[in-house]
């Protein structure tokens, strides 16, 4: 967000003597008035001008001095998303997250504010704090496509594989036919020996994704996985051959070398 900037004059300060009414001639009644009125007008705008270029400057996502560490106010929860994520992008990491904490006390129920902290302590791998955030953005928004896949994400790399496949499901609710969690939920049903049932969401993966290089390998590499556990050698090769056709990353060339060659 921009700062906006203000041109105020300057006010009267204890150096400079208040002006006295006999500095001007005598003057009619009315005129006296008129020209009394825009003295004072003169003198007050100012410190009008001055307040409320503070009050808007306040409400600005600016980032801290170095050597400031103090929260800013702000009167909007996108106003504390803005400025955490200004930190987060200065690699700020922990005033970032301080910055969410503080936005959360004056807008609890706000849910992009848990989603967002959410975000970023999946980005520091602190699995469970991140969790924690996205379960309270839940509870605001169950349904939110975006949100069930980063909380199924999270139960992921926490090995909650059964609750992993519940969040998955909300999504697929949505995006029946989203590849990468299409994949992401194939990966689940094979780390709980469940292949036949991880074969089809990954064969159903792959199908989608076609433009998707990273979850064609991804989707590939644990089909061949499913297929070999379910001695389906033959399938299990012609996957591989394939895989290495199209995107032979290093885990499916170390694959192919230890079942393969």
């Amino acid at each position: 967000m921009a700062t906006q900037s203000f041109t105020t004059l300057q006010p009267e300060t204890p150096g400079n003597p208040v002006i006295a009414s006999s500095a001007f001639p005598q003057l009619g009644g009315g005129i006296s008035l008129l020209i009394l009125g825009a003295i004072i007008g003169w003198l007050i705008v100012p410190d009008s001008a001055k307040r409320i270029a503070q009050r808007e400057n306040r409400n600005q996502p600016t980032m801290p001095d170095d050597g400031d560490r103090s929260q800013p106010e702000f009167n909007q929860a996108l106003q504390w998303i803005g400025y955490a994520k200004a930190l987060e992008q200065s690699q700020k990491y922990e005033q970032a997250i301080a910055a969410y904490d503080r936005g959360l006390i004056d807008f609890p129920f706000d849910f992009r504010l848990w989603h967002e902290r959410g975000l970023l302590l999946a980005k520091l791998q602190m699995f469970e704090a991140a969790l924690d955030s996205y379960n309270r953005a839940y509870k605001l928004q169950p349904n939110q496509l975006n949100l069930a896949h980063e909380r199924g994400d999270a139960l992921l790399q926490l090995q909650r594989y059964d609750e992993a496949i519940a969040s998955f499901d909300i999504c697929l609710q949505y995006a029946p036919d989203n590849a990468h969690i299409l994949a992401d939920r194939g990966y689940a049903l094979y780390c709980l020996g469940q292949y036949e049932a991880a074969l089809k969401n990954l064969d159903r993966a792959l199908k989608n994704a076609s433009h998707d290089r990273n979850t064609s390998a991804y989707a590939r590499y644990y089909q061949i996985e499913c297929l070999l556990e379910l001695q389906q050698f033959d399938a299990a090769l012609d996957s591989s051959q394939k895989a290495m056709k199209f995107y032979p990353n290093e885990s499916l060339k170390a694959q192919k070398q230890k079942y393969f060659s």
